[in-house]
């Protein structure tokens, strides 16, 4: 009988045992396979940050040569033309017997202009002095400084309460702006820039919208193969926003960006 007990309290404890032991093993399989996915998981993370952080630099870099070499264009033709009016209005001067005062005045105006003009640019090309503005003041000096020429007329709306943006994305949200105008300088042929902001509850919408010639839907597809406006929608895409860009021949563009605050 007292054998019978024994056996039965064995074949009891026997599988508790094992069964015991067999969550052991389960428990401390899933502690270490979740360790290791956790592992990974920080390290496919510090990768693509990595990659993020190397994208943003390359985008930034190849922003910063193309805003000097548009910078470079402006002061060969603006502020080179002036320095040049002006030198040639002192070899009058010098020539002259008698001082002509209205040409010694236009002499200053020409000389006063071309330093305004060096100021914006260095103003544009300073990024440190981009930290120091909002994203919004910082566009309106951009637009200031191309109304100042008296060719186009700018104009900016705001739309919601002023919010900031991540100090990362400003500089490059502010290079996306700047390209897009210098595009319009260059290609679109307008008399008229407006630039709206609108602060929504989570992102940030920017309308660069101008008055040009436009292009048509068959030139759609050559137009956005173009490097200038493939850069627009890739480095939208970068700091997770989006770019459209939507023209009528003889009609304008419109370029609209949306953007996360953070």
């Amino acid at each position: 009988m007292q054998n019978d007990q024994d056996q039965e309290v064995l074949f009891v404890i026997i599988p508790s045992i094992i069964i015991f032991f067999a969550l052991s093993c389960a428990i401390v399989f899933l502690m270490l396979y979740f360790q290791k996915k956790k592992f990974q998981y920080a390290k496919e993370k510090g990768e693509l940050e990595k990659q993020y952080g190397e994208q943003l630099l390359q985008s930034r870099l190849e922003m910063q040569e193309q805003t000097f070499d548009t910078i470079s264009q402006e002061i060969h033709d603006n502020v080179g033309q002036l320095l040049s009016l002006a030198k040639l209005q002192l070899s009058i001067v010098e020539q002259n017997e008698v001082t002509d005062k209205t040409l010694i005045t236009d002499i200053k105006s020409n000389v006063g202009n071309a330093l305004t003009d060096l100021r914006d640019i260095a103003k544009s090309l300073s990024t440190s002095r981009i930290q120091e503005l909002t994203l919004l003041q910082a566009v309106e000096q951009e637009l200031q400084r191309i109304a100042r020429s008296g060719v186009i007329k700018c104009s900016v709306e705001v739309s919601g309460n002023e919010q900031q943006v991540a100090e990362q994305k400003k500089i490059i949200i502010f290079r996306i702006v700047q390209e897009s105008l210098q595009n319009i300088l260059k290609h679109a042929e307008a008399s008229i820039i407006n630039v709206e902001f609108d602060f929504l509850t989570e992102q940030l919408k920017i309308t660069i919208d101008d008055n040009g010639i436009g292009f048509s839907a068959d030139e759609k597809v050559k137009v956005e193969t173009g490097l200038g406006l493939q850069n627009i929608v890739k480095r939208s895409a970068l700091i997770m926003g989006k770019a459209t860009i939507n023209s009528t021949i003889n009609n304008g563009t419109k370029i609209t960006l949306i953007i996360p605050y953070v």
